[in-house]
């Protein structure tokens, strides 16, 4: 007998005895050749999104009956702006959802407060290129053609003085009169997913090479303020979806 007879007889012994002991109820056995499919590690979840990713995953799971309050947790971290849900906290495998309060695109388009200067004309690009954030078209090609015909007058006036015993004086008084005016208003979102707000901006000018920033207050105040109200929010959702999971402060 060959050995794929012999392979062939053990297959017909194995299946007749399976047969013969099927469970009541069960009918039909079927037996597959072949290579069996590969045994995995289970996946762990890992999500990155905006600051409601966590109460989104909570919000929805809860409706499917899907959520063990008491294995999970929630962690705040104001300072980095983040709030992370970890599920299954005592499973290597348990997923953990990271939702963050993201700094805008659009804002960090126009470095706001970010005191990096460029010429007029660069400028003037950004500006001719993202004139749908400003109150009108109107107002934002008229800062293009402004900023590409930027004139300044620097009035310089310095007071020097020596008393010929070691006592020195020099004071410089420096006045830069340009065309530009000295502030606008645009409409930004200042978190990713968040909505427009009005923002008044102003130019600030280099008097040594006449190149242009923009800097804003109320960028730092709405900074703050929608830090923790958007933070808040989010929390008060993941407590209603979750009135029993863990909420901790770091």
């Amino acid at each position: 007998m060959t050995s794929e007879e012999v392979k062939k007889e053990v297959k017909k012994e194995i299946a007749e005895a399976m047969v013969n002991n099927l469970p009541a109820g069960v009918g039909e056995i079927v037996i597959r050749e072949g290579k069996a499919m590969e045994i995995h590690e289970p996946v762990k979840v890992g999500i990155s999104g905006t600051l409601d990713a966590p109460a989104r995953w909570l919000e929805t799971r809860m409706r499917l009956g899907l959520v063990n309050q008491g294995a999970n947790h929630v962690l705040v971290d104001r300072e980095h702006l983040t709030i992370t849900l970890q599920c299954n906290e005592n499973n290597h495998y348990g997923s953990k959802i990271v939702g963050s309060l993201i700094i805008s695109p659009e804002l960090r388009r126009f470095g706001i407060n970010e005191g990096e200067y460029i010429t007029n004309f660069e400028m003037a690009e950004l500006f001719k290129k993202n004139r749908s954030f400003f109150e009108t078209q109107s107002v934002a090609m008229k800062m293009v053609t402004e900023l590409q015909n930027f004139r300044a007058k620097v009035d310089k006036e310095i007071e020097k003085s020596d008393n010929n015993r070691g006592d020195k004086r020099l004071l410089i008084n420096q006045v830069v009169h340009s065309n530009l005016p000295e502030a606008f208003n645009l409409l930004l979102p200042i978190f990713k997913g968040t909505p427009k707000q009005t923002i008044n901006v102003e130019v600030y000018i280099n008097p040594a090479d006449l190149s242009c920033t923009l800097t804003s207050a109320e960028v730092n105040d709405l900074l703050e303020e929608m830090r923790d109200r958007e933070m808040d929010a989010v929390i008060d959702r993941i407590h209603a979806a979750c009135p029993d999971i863990v909420i901790i402060e770091k």
